[in-house]
């Protein structure tokens, strides 16, 4: 016999289910969404200064200049927001957004050995990996259901 408890735990575990690819997509999408809108001004420029200045991501500077670079890595950012949105309806872009988000994640945490410390700016690309290969996970379900 099926208790009230039961079913209502059961319930609430399929609901709950039935929306984690949801939320974990669109709770990566408003990360990076602010991100890369960040990266448009000022403040996010002169915060990425040292990055750029001690770690091999000072490759772009010399060809794209301070900014440009700031610009291009939110371009990126923001593009791959694009593609997490048209992930919803369409896997194949789905995948694509999310094989960005495991590149940036790298990316960043390929910086640790450079900048010698673990902080907020490298720890939550370990997340930031995760949530990738998660949804790349759930969009290939979804893209060879629709084989």
């Amino acid at each position: 016999m099926t208790t009230a408890k039961q079913v209502c735990a059961s319930r609430a575990i399929h609901f709950l289910t039935s929306k984690e690819p949801l939320v974990l997509r669109l709770s990566i999408i408003i990360i990076f969404l602010v991100f890369g809108m960040a990266k448009w001004f000022e403040f996010e420029v002169q915060a990425l200064e040292p990055i750029f200045t001690k770690t091999w991501l000072g490759i772009f500077p010399y060809f794209l200049g301070l900014h440009g670079s700031s610009y291009f890595l939110g371009v990126v950012e923001l593009s791959t927001v694009l593609l997490l949105i048209a992930g919803i309806k369409r896997p194949e872009l789905g995948m694509i957004g999310a094989g960005l988000l495991i590149l940036t994640g790298l990316v960043t945490l390929s910086l640790l050995p450079q900048l010698g410390k673990l902080d907020s700016f490298i720890f939550k690309d370990i997340m930031v990996v995760a949530i990738g290969l998660t949804l790349l996970k759930r969009d290939l379900i979804r893209w060879e259901k629709s084989l």
